[in-house]
């Protein structure tokens, strides 16, 4: 059976402070792109837009 390492209130918490850090870091949202390489990146890079 798979072990599950974080929950969906955890997974969702983490990819919050994730956009958070990236707008902080950029500066707001202008000249910014979200890349997500296949296999679980492009899922990624939608959560976080």
């Amino acid at each position: 059976m798979p072990k599950e390492l974080l929950d969906k209130k955890d997974m969702d918490r983490i990819l919050a402070r994730m956009a958070h850090e990236i707008l902080e870091k950029n500066k707001g949202t202008k000249d910014l792109c979200l890349v997500g390489i296949q296999r679980g990146g492009v899922h990624l890079a939608k959560r976080l837009a």
